[in-house]
């Protein structure tokens, strides 16, 4: 997928997120490592440090710009898939269910992102736009956590 570059930095957190979603789906198998509790830990700080940041510059400038081209349908579905994130988050479940769930979702979410939102608005987005998603991701305070490895 052709990216254009001030789409770049919210597509390199998509990779991480991906490495999330897939650490979660394996710490969900029984007898895995590591335990759910320490799991549930690395996706508490992973959403601090990486996700909230992320999902802040999407609703921020993403969201509002996908609206006023029409696209509200695809606007929709991320904040419904950011509140459920959160929500998952929010309850504090350290379940092998519960993180499996969770990187299940945040995979789907991802996806859709590259695919259908990216994919098929970027060159319809605004050029004012795009540049305040680049600069926010440039300028915002986020990590991937090192417990991911990435």
């Amino acid at each position: 997928m052709n990216r254009v570059p001030e789409l770049r930095g919210l597509s390199d957190d998509h990779h991480t997120g991906l490495v999330l979603a897939r650490r979660c789906r394996q710490a969900a198998r029984p007898g895995s490592d590591p335990s759910p509790e320490v799991m549930w830990e690395q996706v508490l700080e992973a959403f601090s440090s990486h996700l909230e940041p992320h999902f802040q510059i999407e609703e921020r400038y993403l969201l509002p710009a996908l609206e006023a081209i029409g696209e509200a349908s695809l606007a929709r579905r991320i904040r419904e898939d950011h509140g459920a994130l959160r929500a998952l988050r929010d309850a504090g479940a350290a379940s092998r269910a519960a993180i499996d769930h969770f990187g299940a979702l945040l995979e789907s979410h991802i996806r859709y992102e590259e695919r259908q939102v990216f994919e098929p608005t970027q060159d319809r987005l605004p050029a004012r736009t795009l540049e305040a998603i680049a600069a926010a991701c440039r300028a915002i305070e986020r990590s991937c956590p090192a417990s991911l490895g990435v």
